[in-house]
């Protein structure tokens, strides 16, 4: 008898057709396999019993990059002749082959079963599934480091499973002409192991050797197209002319990575062509490189992410559980958000490694300034390999972008949009064709949760099991994606950006194309923030119009919890916390300290933090102090111009009493629920941030006094500072001036700043968990979901997770989308289907 099995999921470019050759033959079974627009396709003929095991085999033994969605089995009279393009749709690789197929070893031999691998056919009505550009596997790394191997420190070494997908494609099926490498003619070689289903290269799209492939090149001034430029200073630190010796200067052309690596050694600041986009490249354990690369791309405060050799570097600097471990060296290879040790004395790092008389790395204080956490992550991309020796150990390996941009992809966006960082580019010949960013992630309660969703990860889907209308979600403002909704699956796009300029904008609407061509899409509804003047809301008001869709508003943090809940699978009402910065609430103001009842149609604001004025509005997020003063004037501190010359030092005289009167008066200032700004208040008031630099600073270094110190002990649970809950006709509101009182009052006598801290977050995670069991009293609801950007603070998802379990109630929070405005558009889309689907039933 014979069957025909359809897989869908991330199946192509992954190696699976390879993987059901090697498996049919393992089970003796005559047929075919080929890629599809909708998968992959496979017809094989045997006994029942063994078709069974086949199809059992299929999921259960399925490549490592792959992901099975679904694999439908139906009987057929016997396997058939397989897809019929009319033409033969072979990549052009450079080679004659022949016909696209491949037989079993021997393939004449009449005892071996003969099944063969035919051309992928191309249905436009259907969709397949982009799989993420992943870290270069052990296999390439173990011949990447073999001076035997002729791909030795080849920089562009992969096979099918690693390597660029999602960076180098262009169109779907995912085959060698619809991508980037399509220039790159394949030698014999590389086409023979292409040719070889046996082989791990076979159909390994990217594939290429040092003969036929992408190369190298470091350009730096005075050469190419800098040749009028003579001196290398503008490479270095900018305070001295450093020249390379002759022999470094040679390596240029012959080795470029190996003259990158000596720059970086001596201090350079170096652009770095990866997977996705630049990377800017600097010496971590170098003050003086850091404070320089920190002045050039005016980046005062914000942390830098950092790159490691090897785990054992990681070590040196950061506790490491083993799930964070597994996720860095897993084939996503994020940034990982790990606890600091302490600079000296780490009783785990001297017994771990003995100095002995030799110093280990340590990163500058620089890197992360007044933050309980680093941002690391190890070489994925080859070419990062080649920077670790020589002594180097830990490279800053910071995006390469102008704040709030996307990364830059080629030279000359770099040199048009980052002309004051470097001038030096450690680059190649193969065309980024879709950029995307590290992927950021933290591990809690031994499972991963996203801080920013890009390389690695998307497109992934998420599969929403449920029937969907089609959607596409247009998104907030800060850390925007959209979301593509289409036959129960969301394809979330990689970290857009903020929505603040042309540059965001463009590549926001060009990813928007190329997802609704990928994935033949058009949508049925257009789904967009309530904020009538974000950029995302202007393109999802045009595109509804232009397409003839509707247009459906979602309330942000309605988007916020309806992630939660479709991520879960959850249907029924939830608690909902959404506690983040800004947030257009249906009365005109801020929201950002909310409490909900919520299902995935529409939502009750049962609760909220209390109104306080921003002074300013935006000028108030930027400037702490000011929200500080806010929030005591609405405390009834006394004189706010007294207690401001006590607190704020450094704001001068005239600047307070022009935020006392705006406040005084209620001139140029917008009502705010934001619990993010509760906690900018908290730390002005406590002297730890009452200027921002970027976003969240004053919060993330509130929380890091709390967090700082060894990973696993927190600090004793403290004390709450007293708050009110009252009750009003809008709900139950939580007043903190009680609690701002006391923050003033500890300020004053000069108590410790930590363990104030400490007692600001306890606070916070008393109220909520006060005004969650009065919602859950009251409407029998059990479940609760938290979501918002506040909630990357770990030491307050940790402790009120804590905390609301001990109540009886069930807890769930994002995983696969962040839980900051990365993940709105999720929501925003399950929200518009479900509000579609049901009016269309009523």
């Amino acid at each position: 008898m014979a069957r025909r099995f359809t897989v869908k999921g991330v199946v192509q470019g992954v190696g699976f057709r390879p993987f059901v050759y090697r498996l049919a033959h393992a089970h003796r079974l005559s047929g075919w396999v080929a890629n599809s627009s909708s998968g992959v396709v496979i017809e094989v003929d045997g006994d029942e019993s063994v078709l069974d095991a086949f199809g059992r085999d299929l999921t259960g033994e399925a490549p490592v990059l792959s992901r099975i969605d679904s694999v439908d089995a139906e009987p057929i009279d016997r396997p058939s002749g397989g897809p019929d393009t009319g033409t033969d749709p072979r990549p052009d690789t450079g080679t004659d082959t022949g016909p696209d197929t491949c037989h079993g070893e021997g393939g004449a031999e009449a005892a071996r079963p003969n099944f063969e691998i035919r051309p992928s056919e191309h249905d436009p009505r259907e969709t397949t599934l982009i799989c993420p550009d992943v870290a270069v596997c052990p296999d390439c790394l173990a011949e990447f480091i073999d001076p035997q191997d002729r791909r030795y420190h080849y920089p562009f070494i992969n096979c099918t499973n690693c390597g660029p997908r999602f960076s180098i494609i262009e169109g779907t099926p995912y085959d060698r002409p619809a991508t980037s490498m399509r220039s790159f003619r394949m030698c014999e070689r590389c086409q023979a192991e292409y040719d070889d289903p046996l082989d791990r290269r076979f159909h390994a799209q990217p594939n290429a050797c040092p003969e036929c492939g992408p190369s190298l090149e470091l350009v730096m001034p005075g050469r190419g197209e800098d040749a009028r430029e003579r001196a290398m200073a503008e490479t270095l630190l900018g305070r001295s002319y450093l020249r390379p010796p002759a022999e470094v200067t040679a390596l240029v052309e012959s080795d470029p990575a190996a003259a990158a690596r000596w720059l970086l050694k001596h201090g350079a600041i170096v652009g770095v062509r990866g997977l996705g986009g630049f990377h800017i490249a600097a010496d971590a354990t170098n003050d003086a490189t850091v404070r320089t690369l920190r002045e050039k791309k005016d980046r005062p405060a914000k942390p830098f992410a950092i790159m490691c050799r090897s785990l054992e570097v990681v070590r040196m600097l950061a506790h490491v559980t083993p799930a964070e471990e597994k996720v860095l060296t897993s084939p996503w290879s994020p940034v990982v958000l790990l606890g600091k040790r302490r600079a000296d004395g780490d009783p785990a790092v001297e017994r771990r490694f003995p100095r002995g008389g030799e110093s280990y790395p340590t990163v500058s204080e620089l890197v992360a300034p007044n933050n309980a956490y680093l941002g690391v992550m190890l070489p994925y991309a080859p070419v990062h390999h080649l920077l670790f020796t020589e002594g180097l150990e830990i490279l800053v390996m910071t995006s390469a972008n102008r704040p709030g941009e996307p990364i830059v992809d080629s030279v000359s966006a770099a040199r048009e949009r980052l002309p004051g960082i470097t001038r030096t580019f450690l680059t190649h010949d193969r065309d980024i064709v879709n950029r995307n960013d590290d992927s950021v992630v933290f591990v809690e309660d031994e499972r991963v949760m996203m801080s920013r969703r890009s390389r690695g990860y998307s497109p992934y889907p998420i599969d929403i099991g449920r029937e969907t209308v089609d959607v596409l979600a247009c998104g907030t403002e800060l850390k925007n994606t959209f979301t593509v909704l289409q036959k129960g699956r969301a394809f979330v796009s990689q970290h857009i950006g903020d929505m603040e300029n042309q540059a965001t904008l463009d590549l926001y609407e060009e990813m928007a194309r190329k997802f609704a061509e990928w994935f033949r899409f058009e949508p049925a509804v257009v789904a967009r923030d309530l904020h009538p003047d974000y950029l995302a809301t202007r393109f999802a008001v045009s595109l509804a119009e232009e397409r003839g869709a509707p247009l459906e508003a979602v309330q942000h943090h309605h988007a916020h919890i309806a992630s939660v809940m479709v991520e879960n699978r959850i249907e029924e009402p939830v608690i909902g916390l959404a506690l983040d910065g800004t947030g257009y609430g249906t009365d005109g103001a801020i929201w950002g300290g909310e409490f909900l009842v919520a299902d995935l149609v529409g939502f009750e604001r049962l609760g909220h933090i209390r109104y306080t004025p921003l002074p300013g509005g935006d000028a108030a997020i930027r400037h702490p102090y000011r929200v500080a003063l806010s929030h005591m004037h609405a405390a009834g501190v006394g004189d706010l111009r007294e207690a401001a010359s006590r607190l704020f030092e450094d704001v001068p005289e005239g600047e307070v009493d022009l935020v006392v009167q705006q406040i005084e008066k209620g001139v140029n200032c917008i009502d705010t629920s934001s619990a993010g700004r509760l906690f900018d208040a908290a730390s002005a008031v406590l002297g730890v941030c009452s200027e921002i630099s970027y976003e969240a600073q004053a919060a993330i270094e509130l929380e890091s006094l709390v967090a700082a110190g060894d990973r696993e002990v927190w600090p004793p649970q403290a004390d709450a500072y007293p708050y009110d809950v009252v009750e009003t006709e809008a709900g139950l509101v939580v007043d903190p001036s009680r609690t701002i009182v006391a923050l003033v009052e500890s300020a004053s006598r000069g108590d410790a700043r930590r363990d104030a801290a400490s007692r600001f977050h306890e606070t916070v995670v008393a109220f909520c968990r006060e005004v969650t069991g009065r919602i859950s009293a009251e409407r029998d609801i059990t479940t609760v979901a938290l979501s918002g950007g506040v909630f990357q603070n770990r030491y307050l998802l940790r402790r009120l997770n804590r905390v609301l379990i001990e109540d009886g109630l069930t807890v769930v929070v994002n995983r696969e989308v962040p839980t900051n405005d990365g993940g709105v558009s999720l929501g925003q889309a399950i929200v518009a289907s479900e509000r579609v689907r049901r009016q269309s039933a009523c």
